[in-house]
């Protein structure tokens, strides 16, 4: 049975399928009317260009076949312009004056022909320049990419928002329509317990059901009063059936309300991650005396140490502040910040301004984890993480598509403006629909003695060092920067980038749940991460035989397959090991488990920068791959795969699906 949510969704979906498709042909339409005209059109200035010249000499006194260096002339025209097949220079006569490049192999090219006259208007020669139809077709071809994965990033962020659209109120009630309909369906007659008990949808099923209780608890008291077993044992047979005298508690709705403006925020941070490598390149001058893959690097390093060292310090600071509060100051911080990135060219002042966008970033994540850990009852909390994990692992599928084709069209400052405006959206959406937070004055960090009593146990330390660490290190150092240093350098456009790297966390929002099911189901968690830490790490082997795009997307394949696998047992683990730290430290573990895969965030861009410098693209990636895989065998070498510490309750999916 579809529930209610997601019919709707999957209404909306349909609409907006459609709409993008009519979209789609009308754009597939107006490109063809409007690139081979403006082809056309330049192939007309650069023959006019070229006939004035010719025209020139020979006003000049020089005869037309007497002209020297016609063959190479064009030959710069051709190398000057992709768009340009063939150029030939042929008097009325017949005779080829000059020639360079070669006809395409389509029957009927586009021709454009420029006559070369004398003063007198006598044409001496026509310049026949031949456009290539395929380059044509490839620019086509490419708007009509960007303008799907646009349709498509369009539709997963329409399906992102729509508790936005209908409202909190609304999801909420739908939502409890939903459960109670499913539990007739199912033959339960339960009592529900939500927010929306009193919503006209729901009232009058609450009040059959509440009559059907009371009926069940009349006629109990009653055989109770006659002495009536038989009558008792009939009634509780039939209670326990049907579920009369049970409540039920209803689904929480704390990442549902938040979910929207953590996504508006997070897709702010992803529309940077095709060019950022590049924009950092562009700015570092020779002065700096760094090299430039180093320089590249940098600013993702900066970001990412600043959330680690802010990470434990604004757990605490976002319950002073209250979740709500904490969540659009740091909203508001980063807002500033990408404009700051937009408006300089200055390297060290981008590098501060990465910097301060990542105390934003920090201060809002945690204020949304505080806004769900808060809200949410313990046996309700890995649903609503995962909710969670899915607004961030949306936000990174949609984030890349959308920055590179505005790094494309309108440069790469302009995309920071872009980042801006949806940190301000998000910071908006935050204020109307967050809840108000009583700030609490009695939070405590993590000391240096819970760190080292959850270092303590030599398999956890060996699950945090072996397989957080690598995991974060690897997703850095090669999906957010050694693949896009690669494809810009093969000549790939920032769009097309962005749409490599939205394969990671597609794989990641499908196998994330699965995973995470089935190491559940198996009782084999240790086993799901150690597979996962082999497959991600040793799925960079596969650029020793070579770095096409194709080579290149099999890896982040693997990469996004592995951490699917893993991420979500590894953080299960991580929570169970934190409940028997002795002396009521397991805060103390997971502050360590965020610092150690922050850490890792932290020091992998830095040392694929370095590597990239001595090794190559290649073996740098595959030597941090490689590590992946050393990490993964300790991990597994160290006993923790054993059944004995894989059994635990049900997996605790984290937040811990992205970079950061």
């Amino acid at each position: 049975m579809i529930g209610l949510r997601a019919g709707i969704s999957i209404a909306i979906a349909v609409v907006l399928c459609a709409a993008l498709a009519a979209i789609g042909f009308a754009a597939h339409s107006a490109v063809e009317r409007t690139i081979v005209p403006a082809i056309a059109a330049q192939a007309e200035s650069v023959g006019r260009s070229a006939a004035a010249l010719i025209e020139n000499a020979v006003t000049a006194g020089v005869p037309l076949d007497k002209l020297v260096g016609v063959n190479a002339y064009l030959d710069g025209l051709e190398r000057a312009n992709v768009e340009l097949a063939d150029l030939k220079l042929v008097t009325p006569d017949g005779r080829i004056l000059g020639h360079a490049g070669t006809p395409p192999a389509d029957p009927d090219p586009p021709t454009v022909i420029t006559s070369v006259t004398a003063r007198s208007g006598i044409p001496l020669a026509s310049l026949i320049i031949t456009i290539d139809p395929g380059v044509v077709s490839s620019q086509v071809h490419a708007l009509l990419v960007d303008v799907a994965f646009i349709g498509l990033v369009s539709l997963l962020v329409a399906l992102e928002l729509v508790a936005l659209v209908v409202g909190a109120s609304s999801t909420e009630a739908l939502a409890a329509l939903e459960a109670r309909v499913r539990a007739l369906s199912r033959g339960r007659l339960w009592l529900h317990t939500d927010a929306a008990e009193k919503s006209p949808l729901v009232m009058p099923i609450d009040a059959q059901v509440a009559r059907l209780h009371e009926r069940h608890a009349h006629a109990r008291e009653a055989a109770e009063r006659r002495g009536d077993t038989g009558a008792l044992v009939d009634l509780d047979a039939i209670g326990a059936r049907f579920g009369l005298g049970a409540v039920h508690a209803g689904e929480n709705h704390a990442a549902t309300i938040i979910r929207p403006a953590l996504f508006l925020f997070m897709m702010a941070e992803e529309l940077a991650r095709p060019f950022l490598p590049r924009l950092a390149g562009s700015m570092a001058t020779p002065d700096l005396n760094i090299g430039r893959d180093l320089a590249m690097s940098l600013p993702i390093v900066v970001f990412m140490a600043v959330v680690a060292l802010s990470q434990l310090p604004f757990a605490v600071l976002s319950e002073r502040l209250g979740r709500r509060r904490g969540f659009v100051l740091g909203a508001a911080i980063a807002a500033l910040s990408y404009v700051g990135s937009a408006l300089t060219d200055h390297f060290g002042l981008f590098l501060v301004s990465r910097a301060t966008a990542a105390i934003g970033y920090a201060l809002v994540f945690v204020s949304a984890q505080g806004h769900v850990v808060d809200l949410s009852r313990p046996q309700e909390r890995t649903a609503a993480l995962a909710v969670f994990v899915r607004a961030i692992m949306v936000a990174g599928l949609c984030g890349p598509p959308i920055g590179g084709v505005l790094a494309d069209r309108l440069g790469d400052h302009a995309a920071f403006l872009g980042s801006a405006v949806l940190a301000v959206l998000g910071l908006l959406v935050a204020y109307f629909t967050m809840p108000r937070s009583q700030p609490l004055t009695g939070g405590a960090g993590v000391g240096l003695s819970d760190l080292r009593a959850a270092l303590g146990a030599p398999r956890l330390a060996a699950l945090l060092l072996g397989c957080a660490l690598p995991a974060k290190f690897l997703l850095v150092a090669v999906c957010f920067y050694l693949v896009p240093v690669e494809l810009q350098n093969q000549g790939y456009s920032a769009a097309a980038i962005g749409r490599l790297q939205m394969i990671y966390p597609v794989l990641m929002v499908i196998g994330v749940p699965i995973a995470a099911h089935f190491a559940d189901r198996l009782n084999a968690r240790a086993a799901f991460v150690t597979a996962g830490g082999l497959i991600a790490g040793s799925g960079t082997l596969l650029l020793l035989v070579g770095t096409s795009p194709v080579i290149v997307a099999l890896v982040l394949a693997l990469l996004g397959l592995g951490q699917a696998l893993s991420i979500a047992p590894q953080s299960s683990m991580v929570a169970e090991a934190a409940r028997h730290v002795p002396g009521g430290r397991s805060a103390g573990v997971l502050g360590l488990f965020r610092l150690i895969e922050r850490t890792g965030n932290a020091t992998g861009p830095a040392a694929a920068g370095f590597l990239l410098a001595v090794a190559g693209f290649a073996s740098a990636s595959t030597l941090i791959g490689l590590f992946a895989v050393a990490g993964a065998l300790g991990f597994a070498l160290t006993g923790t795969g054993r059944r004995k510490a894989d059994s635990s309750g049900p997996t605790a999916l984290s937040s811990e699906g992205t970079a950061s």
